[in-house]
């Protein structure tokens, strides 16, 4: 049973979700902020920093040791962006009370905890705790050393900045390295301050049963920032087409080349999202869709060709993983298939598939308390106030001329190639 949001302040809203199956309890809280070039790399660091100690726990051993006195309770922090805007979620999960020893209240200790990281840390003098600072700037800068490490989301986020050059959604989510090297204890206080002050903040509490002091403790707590002046959060920035298709390749000693192709609609009028779904479904969503079963089966061109479309931009990103002397032959692949979702090209079974796989999905987000979060959240971010049952629907709605039309709207954007100079023997390749 999901009850309905409720505000805590100026910018805090607060979702409640009980399902009696679960034994554990969830809680998120995630701030929305615009993205800036200048400060994605402090907010990330921030964020890990409040999960590592505090002030009642200054360091990460004693933190560790207190979850582990609330029956092995975790908290993490989460760094992201949906489009324009950067996402940092807080999240702490606990043992239900029913559970507990002695009758004790783990819900309260929990909550203390997490409260207690977030708007107390370990910091004095307008600067954190230069050791846990230090500890956590580190982090940052081998999350962001090692971002090359994962070839097929380095392409993705590569592939981003080329489409969306200009505008904040080409900023990654974790800043650059040069950024985060500058960065001092005094810095992360200063941005902590901002973040508390200015980000649009969502909480959800997954719970087993009505756990009234969750909201009290949340109302009370965050009543004492002071303050407050929330920045205006625009999620739906539609991304414009360029004039002429960019193309960008960069070379790297790998033996598989990674090629992302961005879409974007060049209509004037809005696109409908559940159209979109569809579209990006049947085209390359499913194990059954014209990507998978064409391009990477039939033809054997792709160790893996995928569609995902990112509403907030209004964009459709494909990517694969090919051979470098199969490029141009799986990116005209790639457009014959799109060019058949422009023609119709496509069978009711792929979308009645479409429709089960986004079932399936549905269904899925209700076993786990971050599942339900995400949903609550994308709902946030689309406006929606729809229910599962009600969106499923509206996607079963979806006829195949819209699909059609939806189709011829887009026109290839952007494509970025990490180019492969190994061969499969791991040795230079001819250039």
């Amino acid at each position: 049973m999901q009850n309905p949001s409720v505000c805590l302040g100026d910018g805090i809203a607060y979702t409640e979700i009980l399902d009696p199956k679960f034994k554990t309890c969830g809680l998120f809280i995630r701030m929305f902020l615009t993205r800036d070039p200048e400060k994605s790399a402090v907010r990330a660091l921030v964020a890990d920093l409040l999960t590592n100690c505090s002030a009642d726990y200054p360091t990460l051993a004693a933190l560790s040791m207190r979850k582990q006195w609330l029956y092995g309770a975790t908290l993490a922090a989460r760094r992201g962006g949906v489009g324009d805007v950067q996402e940092l979620t807080i999240s702490a999960n606990w043992l239900d009370d029913r559970f507990a020893l002695d009758g004790e209240s783990v819900t309260d200790a929990a909550l203390d905890l997490t409260l207690g990281c977030l708007l107390f840390p370990n910091a004095e003098n307008g600067a954190f705790e230069e050791a846990a600072f230090r500890f956590a700037k580190q982090n940052l800068l081998d999350t962001i050393d090692c971002e090359i490490n994962q070839k097929r989301s380095y392409a993705l986020m590569k592939g981003a900045e080329l489409a969306y050059a200009g505008e904040p959604a080409a900023c990654p989510p974790y800043g650059t390295r040069e950024t985060a090297e500058q960065l001092t204890a005094e810095d992360a206080y200063a941005a902590w301050q901002e973040m508390l002050e200015t980000a649009q903040i969502e909480i959800v509490a997954v719970t087993p049963s009505e756990k009234p002091q969750i909201r009290e403790k949340l109302t009370t707590a965050f009543a004492g920032i002071a303050n407050r002046n929330p920045q205006k959060i625009v999620f739906d920035t539609k991304s414009p087409c360029k004039a002429v298709t960019e193309f960008a390749e960069e070379p790297m000693p790998v033996t598989q080349c990674k090629m992302v192709m961005v879409l974007k609609s060049a209509a004037e009028e809005p696109l409908d999202h559940d159209v979109m779904r569809m579209l990006h479904l049947v085209l390359g969503g499913t194990t059954g869709s014209l990507l998978f079963a064409n391009v990477r089966e039939k033809l054997s061109l792709c160790y893996y060709c995928a569609a995902r479309y990112q509403r907030t931009k209004h964009t459709l990103m494909i990517d694969c993983g090919v051979r470098k002397d199969k490029l141009e032959e799986a990116k005209a692949a790639i457009l014959e298939q799109v060019e058949m979702m422009k023609k119709g090209e496509f069978t009711d079974a792929q979308m009645e598939e479409a429709v089960l796989f986004q079932a399936h999905a549905y269904a899925s987000a209700t076993e786990s308390h971050s599942g339900y979060a995400a949903w609550i959240f994308n709902q946030k971010i689309t406006g929606s106030d729809r229910t599962m049952e009600e969106s499923l629907a509206a996607l079963k709605a979806v006829t195949r001329e819209q699909v059609m039309q939806a189709a011829q709207s887009l026109q290839l954007d952007t494509v970025y190639v990490l180019l492969a100079t190994l061969n499969e023997d791991g040795e230079g390749a001819a250039q």
